[in-house]
């Protein structure tokens, strides 16, 4: 185990790339949790919660308990080498699981997790219904969701030989035999309601595995996978099953420490339960929410809210506050509002048709705007980006009240667009900033078009005062903070709208 404390109360959250700091913010906030270490894409923290709390961070995609976290070892893994693969595989696997003792002491702590979560669930629903849910129709819905688990990492089956560069199956064999896996139980009760070793010995379980770094040249994750999965299995007496097990174990194993995990919750914190359908990514949509520094009475606007996703995550989170959303596309604006009904925010959000460009609002009237403004990859739009930025800017910066903010989620070619002409108010003369705009292309990249916006053509030289006298004269930027959005690359810009003397 991990040193330092009661072993039970130590886990860690997966999180887009760049969001680290934001979580452990957050972390602080509602856990109050102490030895916070955010390291690529991942956050460890100790903290005293329950279940509720620690499924309320709206920061992290997943969360687990902390089996693990150890320093890397050498492993010496040479192709062709049957006997040092076979010892560096061994190796591993008691490097990896470690003492029997270990895994009964976490699995009783994410048992007295999971029978108070039971217990709150039970509660509500007779709370809400006055009858409680027939159990039959509890367990079957948890399969049915068990199906929609998002696993960045193979995951391992023990009796089926895996494919790779190298025969490890076979290595493995010699030492260990897989069990085949017998009857699932047919809910977790079978295991939550029994006690002491008897109940672990009786686990269904599965092994998430994910290497990378030196060792993934050298084996694949679903034969390391399968090679801690048949040990833990001998080891624990636990069962193999793949598709609806009581338990999961996860394992990465990098370069920089090696990772052991137990998800607290099935089903990813990021997949929420009051949206309808997704649209941006539910963890950056709240980090912009959560950067955007709302306050209770604010007027918040998302003025290209597409699916809504931004406007649900912040009034789920900042309840005392307005919300308006305003986009150009109607099956956009018909999905938002299916979201707003499905989520039950009716009463917080008011969603309107109209152009980015021509905002039927109030000079000065909102206090927040906020806005993943297009990249043209999975929603496409009519026109360069780089072209109407300008207007849509400028139309943004109007209804913003003065000491307002601004949060813009931006493809990493406008983040380095907007910060060149951050530059042209302090260097108007530097005709090397101003290059971008002398021969801009105004031919449509994408087809199909979603957004519509018309703007008619005007010179240079007016395109240059908008973006330096009515746009950026009046923003005084407050970060930039980069974000992965999978295979994609962003940037979240945030602004401070100020009176200009």
């Amino acid at each position: 185990m991990a040193g330092g404390g009661d072993p039970g109360n130590q886990y860690f959250c997966t999180a887009s790339r760049g969001l680290e700091q934001l979580l452990r913010e957050e972390l602080s906030l509602k856990l109050s949790a102490s030895e916070v270490e955010p390291f690529s894409g991942k956050v460890f923290f100790t903290a005293d919660a329950d279940l509720k709390k620690l499924k309320s961070l709206k920061c992290a995609e997943r969360l687990f308990l902390l089996v693990k976290k150890l320093p890397p070892i050498q492993v010496a893994t040479h192709k062709g080498a049957k006997h040092c693969l076979w010892k560096g595989v061994h190796m591993l696997q008691k490097y990896v699981i470690g003492e029997s003792s270990e895994w009964l002491n976490i699995v009783a702590k994410w048992k007295s997790l999971q029978d108070l979560n039971k217990e709150e669930e039970r509660i509500s629903d007779n709370t809400r219904t006055g009858i409680k849910r027939p159990a039959q129709q509890e367990s079957g819905e948890t399969r049915k969701r068990s199906k929609l688990e998002l696993g960045e990492s193979p995951v391992t089956d023990f009796n089926e030989s895996p494919t790779g560069p190298h025969n490890t199956h076979s290595l493995i064999e010699e030492c260990y035999q897989s069990k085949s896996p017998t009857q699932m139980p047919s809910s977790p009760d079978e295991l939550l309601n029994s006690k002491g070793q008897g109940a672990a010995s009786s686990m269904h379980f599965r092994v998430s595995c994910r290497c990378s770094g030196k060792i993934a040249k050298m084996i694949t994750s679903q034969e390391l996978g399968r090679a801690i999965g048949v040990a833990l299995s001998r080891q624990m007496g636990w069962k193999a099953e793949l598709r609806n097990p009581v338990l999961e174990v996860y394992v990465h194993i990098s370069d920089v420490h090696y990772v052991v995990g137990i998800p607290i919750v099935r089903l990813p914190l990021a997949r929420r339960d009051y949206i309808k359908s997704a649209g941006l990514r539910s963890t950056v949509a709240w980090a912009m929410a959560y950067l955007a520094d709302i306050k209770a009475g604010s007027l918040v606007l998302d003025p290209m809210c597409g699916l809504g996703t931004i406007l649900l995550e912040a009034a789920k989170e900042w309840p005392t506050a307005y919300y308006h959303g305003v986009d150009n596309t109607a099956s956009q604006l018909q999905m938002a509002s299916a979201n707003v009904c499905f989520a039950k925010l009716t009463n917080s959000i008011d969603l309107m048709r109209a152009s980015v460009t021509e905002l039927p609002l109030l000079t000065e009237s909102m206090n927040v705007v906020i806005c993943d403004i297009p990249f043209g990859k999975k929603f496409k739009i009519s026109q360069d980006m780089k072209t109407i930025m300008p207007y849509i800017l400028k139309e943004m910066v109007r209804v913003l009240s003065i000491g307002g903010t601004l949060v813009l989620l931006l493809s990493q070619e406008l983040s380095l667009l907007m910060q060149q002409w951050q530059k042209l108010k302090s260097h108007p003369n530097d005709k090397g900033n101003i290059a971008v705009w002398q021969n801009p292309d105004t031919t449509p990249k994408d087809t199909d078009p979603v957004e519509h916006i018309d703007v008619q053509p005007i010179s240079v030289e007016k395109e240059q005062s908008d973006v330096k006298t009515q746009i950026f004269a009046s923003l005084v930027p407050t970060g930039i903070f980069q974000v992965s959005l999978g295979v994609t690359e962003a940037a979240i810009h945030r602004y401070k709208k100020i009176l200009i003397s």
